[in-house]
């Protein structure tokens, strides 16, 4: 938090100067008011000195007004300049978080997390550490001045103001610890009201949305109980703290009253210090209200802190090189934290320009192997090699930047067909030539001009690519991996959801984008993977069997029951 505002260190001094110019300004009001009852109630004095005092007081009260509102106005801005760069900054970092990070977490918590974070240090800065300085020293003048009017008095008011400070730092530690619960509460909250919205046509699809939504009203119920429980607590202690005020003020007033009675000091006096006894009094509530948002922005910045610093994923480090495409895996395991080896003693060979089916019972790998090349993950074991050297000779950027995925389960923004094509080289976006030769490549054409896609490539798609069928997401997805032109392409199941004239589409489409390309192959159905220059058979993590599909049915082996028992097509 401190280096967030030693970013705005111009900002920051310009406004706490301003402010304390009208701290400073303000504290002479009550001595002013007290000289104006002081000369009104002497006969002998000239009705002139009285109004000389007035102007006093009315000229210095718009200048400290003045103050307060630019000060008010300055500390907004710089709240908000922090909060959105802590926001930004935050959302900026997840993306580039690893996926051994991102597959662990609720990513809703996580955005709760930045969002309440940015929004509570721009509400401390904005409310907060602009008025702390000026309170401190409206409260420090105060002091100082009723200590000049009558010490006495002033002895009672630092009193009363030591008894609220004891009972504040007490009731503090009770606000800060129920406030970290109900962070984690809503935190986790809204995580599952993301994964809900996420998977809104599962839910509609089982008709769960009564579940959910039964759901959704414990998880944020108990944290508003928990809110209001928080609340009750701050309007006990505000109790407390107008009852110490209250009666404190009382008893000085009273006393003052009776000192004034005594002849032992003038109204004059009198209604300047209990000018000045307002004066301690409300600064230092509000510096007590102060504290204690600034300790639960802590607790919240803490938190953010936390997740900042997970290590992000290193984009630069390493070569910036042409890939030719051969892939060699040897001896590789790779396993989850605290799980048993997934994959283990892989050893497999790829010549580059080569397609090779991948095929294998579910969760058995195949979507992990291919994970490993592109570096989502790194194996836990052994080495991958790409045109004979480590992995880890090419930046993340280079690596990536050469690889293209057709994934089944296709990930479409809410946004124009266009857009949604450009991602493979969002650079491009712009480019229609390219985008409409890809387009043709891909078969997408076909839908794109139709007459029920009224804006071609302007055309929405809707969340996830609701408004597309299965085989028209696969194609944009197809013309999205030619827009990349990658060395390595992976297909993971890209075939396995569509009918059969979608799939005759998408089987030419793909055809026209292995050519020429090092292709790995995820998938069950006969026609993807009998053509495969080789299929690899992966059992129980392991490579049980390798070679061409008539070869591995003379085996009799797990190729031949993977083709039986998953009815990949009729055997020759």
């Amino acid at each position: 938090m401190l280096e967030r505002l030693a970013e705005e260190k111009k900002g920051l001094q310009t406004g706490f100067l301003i402010t304390c110019v009208g701290a400073v300004l303000g504290a002479f009001v009550p001595l002013i008011y007290g000289q104006v009852t002081r000369v009104a109630g002497d006969k002998n004095s000239f009705i002139w000195y009285m109004w000389i005092y007035v102007f006093m007081w009315a000229t210095i009260d718009q200048l400290h007004n003045l103050t307060t509102r630019y000060a008010d106005r300055k500390g907004a801005d710089v709240g908000w300049t922090i909060g959105y760069k802590l926001f930004m900054d935050g959302l900026e970092h997840l993306i580039h978080l690893p996926m051994t990070f991102l597959g662990e977490q609720r990513l809703g918590k996580i955005v709760q997390r930045i969002e309440r974070g940015a929004d509570r240090l721009e509400q401390t800065i904005r409310e907060g550490l602009f008025s702390l300085a000026p309170h401190f020293l409206s409260f420090t003048f105060a002091v100082g001045i009723m200590f000049w009017i009558k010490w006495q008095l002033a002895l009672a008011v630092v009193t009363i103001v030591t008894l609220y400070t004891t009972a504040m730092i007490s009731s503090n530690k009770k606000i800060l610890e129920l406030n970290r619960e109900i962070r984690k509460m809503w935190e986790e909250a809204w995580g599952h009201l993301w994964d809900v919205i996420t998977n809104i046509k599962a839910v509609k699809a089982n008709t769960n949305e009564g579940f959910e939504a039964k759901r959704l009203r414990n998880n944020f119920g108990t944290c508003y109980d928990k809110e209001r429980a928080a609340e009750d607590l701050r309007m006990k202690i505000k109790a407390r703290e107008h009852l110490i005020f209250g009666l404190g003020a009382v008893m000085v007033i009273s006393y003052g009253a009776l000192m004034l009675r005594w002849g032992i000091f003038d109204a004059g006096n009198l209604i300047s210090f209990l000018g000045y006894v307002t004066m301690a009094y409300t600064p230092f509530s509000r510096l007590a209200h102060n504290w204690r948002l600034v300790q639960e922005t802590i607790i919240n910045e803490e938190r953010v802190a936390n997740f900042l610093s997970e290590e992000r994923e290193n984009y630069d480090s390493g070569r910036h090189f042409p890939i030719v495409g051969s892939i060699e895996f040897r001896n590789v395991s790779f396993r989850y934290d605290g799980q048993s080896n997934i994959l283990e003693g892989i050893n497999l060979q790829i010549k580059a320009g080569e397609t090779v089916a991948i095929v294998g019972e579910s969760g058995v790998g195949k979507t992990t192997l291919t994970d490993l090349i592109c570096q989502f993950y790194k194996a836990t074991g052994g080495q991958i090699l790409i045109d004979g050297k480590d992995i880890g000779y090419w930046s993340l950027n280079s690596l990536r930047s050469q690889i293209a995925i057709v994934p089944q389960d296709i990930s479409l923004f809410n946004d124009k067909i266009r857009l949604n094509i450009a991602y493979g080289k969002i650079e491009h976006v712009g480019n229609n030539e390219m985008l409409e030769e890809v387009a043709r490549a891909a078969y997408a054409d076909e839908f794109i001009e139709s007459e029920r896609f009224t804006n071609g490539y302007d055309q929405v798609v809707g969340e996830r690519g609701i408004k597309l069928s299965a085989g028209q997401r696969q194609r944009i997805a197809i013309a999205r991996a030619l827009m990349r032109d990658p060395k390595i392409l992976i297909l993971d199941e890209a075939t396995s959801a569509l009918d059969s004239k979608s799939e005759k589409y998408v089987q030419e489409a793909l055809q026209a984008l292995i050519k020429s390309r090092t292709t790995l192959i995820i998938a069950h159905r006969l026609s993807t993977i009998k053509k495969a220059d080789k299929i690899v058979v992966i059992h129980e993590g392991r490579i049980a069997e390798t070679g061409k599909h008539d070869e591995l049915l003379m085996l009799n082996g797990a190729y031949r029951k993977l083709v039986e028992l998953q009815n990949f097509g009729i055997l020759n």
